[in-house]
């Protein structure tokens, strides 16, 4: 089974991109997910100067809480509010999601979609926020992205600060040559990814 990124015969349609996407993910061991979601962070927190500058004047950073299975940034969030600095994640409000500053991981508690999120707190407006770290299903170098299907990260970016660096997580298998886009998709500015990390099973 070759899963490697760039793939060249991948579907143009989004709901098959989505679906064999999230079957790769699925085929990450629980170790390597680990390992990806330490290396990352820890590549993140040490090298990207973006969120380097951003955690120095304390923030605010958006993060997202990692569901089942993407790349836990656990670490990383964990090593910005150690230092001070505001950590924003999405919280769901009943029709959308909103941003939301939180000081303890071990406080957060399931939402209505069954992902983490701080049972209260301030919201942040989206215009804030200094820098983002964004999930997908899907990337390309230049900074497409694929999202779940629901808008909610396109409508957030969408009032992101323009000059606010915007870094997708990856696996190195969700990097692609191109994705089929729509007007109201937000491009990103650069994917940090972890390509030679990855065990599958099953494969």
């Amino acid at each position: 089974m070759n899963i490697k990124g760039n793939q060249q015969g991948m579907s143009a349609d989004k709901n098959e991109i989505r679906s064999e996407m999230r079957a790769r993910r699925k085929a990450v061991t629980p170790e390597a997910r680990a390992a990806a979601g330490k290396e990352l962070s820890r590549r993140l927190f040490v090298e990207n100067r973006a969120l380097g500058a951003a955690v120095s004047a304390k923030g605010p950073i958006a993060v997202y809480l990692a569901s089942k299975e993407e790349i836990d940034l656990s670490d990383f969030i964990a090593a910005a509010l150690s230092f001070g600095c505001a950590v924003v994640v999405p919280r769901w409000n009943g029709t959308d999601y909103e941003l939301v500053r939180f000081s303890d991981l071990a406080t957060l508690v399931k939402g209505p979609h069954n992902i983490l999120e701080p049972p209260g707190g301030p919201v942040v407006r989206p215009e804030d926020v200094r820098v983002w770290l964004v999930p997908g299903l899907a990337f390309t170098q230049d900074g497409g992205r694929l999202g779940y299907g629901g808008g909610w990260y396109d409508r957030l970016l969408a009032r992101a600060a323009k000059h606010a660096p915007k870094i997708g997580i990856a696996y190195g298998f969700q990097i692609v040559n191109e994705l089929p886009t729509e007007p109201h998709d937000i491009r990103l500015t650069s994917v940090e990814s972890c390509e030679d990390l990855i065990v599958y099973s099953g494969c």
